[in-house]
């Protein structure tokens, strides 16, 4: 999937190990929001891809887009502005387009992982006045640990808040143990895990909505 792409066609399909072109579900004519789904991992069984499959399974009604983050150069200030490559110019407009974002990642030694810490740095500038200031932001953090990421989505909140983003207000959405949560076929199987999501997402649109309406009508 080229960065850009949006995700169309069998979402509920997507098992960790398939084609990541298996996350696009089928177009939604009556789209309302643009949301824009963040992976921090892009390896070909990750779980964080699959994850944000039942994501835009969930969110069917809008129109998702999946971004490749692991083909932006890594963030480099001398080519940023009028001088950034391509891709990052393509994917900050994504940043600036959407509606808001939802962002899923694994934890690596502690912390954010790399592919997803370089794409916010490259939306975050120029930097007070990038499109992730007042973009709406929610967090799911997974790991094989039991705390679920823990780690990583507190850095992922003190990120965001640096480039002013409106962070989703909730009980923190932390997968842990997350092999256990997908069968032998790479589906997420765990009903609870399923209706957690489900919580999430219906308390976090509703949170973009609310946003939306406090916004003074020009």
């Amino acid at each position: 999937m080229a960065t850009g792409a949006g995700i169309a066609g069998g979402v509920g399909r997507y098992r960790p190990g398939d084609s990541r072109e298996a996350l696009i579900p089928p177009c939604n004519k009556d789209r309302t929001m643009k949301i824009l789904l963040l992976s921090g991992s892009f390896r070909k069984h990750s779980y964080s891809l699959a994850l944000l499959g039942v994501v835009a399974e969930s969110l069917a009604e809008h129109r998702c887009e999946l971004p490749d983050l692991d083909q932006l150069p890594l963030y480099n200030e001398d080519r940023s502005g009028d001088h950034r490559p391509e891709s990052v110019r393509q994917f900050q407009q994504q940043v600036d387009d959407c509606d808001a974002m939802v962002v899923c990642s694994p934890e690596y030694n502690h912390s954010i992982p790399a592919v997803l810490k370089n794409a916010i740095d490259w939306a975050s500038r120029p930097a007070f006045h990038s499109p992730l200031k007042d973009k709406p932001v929610t967090l799911i953090t997974q790991a094989p640990s039991l705390v679920g990421g823990a780690r990583a989505q507190a850095h992922l909140k003190l990120v965001f808040d640096s480039t002013l983003s409106r962070l989703h207000p909730c009980h923190e959405m932390m997968i842990a143990d997350v092999k256990a949560k997908f069968d032998e076929h790479g589906q997420l199987a765990d009903d609870h895990t399923r209706k957690r999501l489900a919580r999430h997402l219906e308390d976090f649109m509703g949170f973009v909505d609310g946003l939306a309406k406090s916004q003074p009508v020009s």
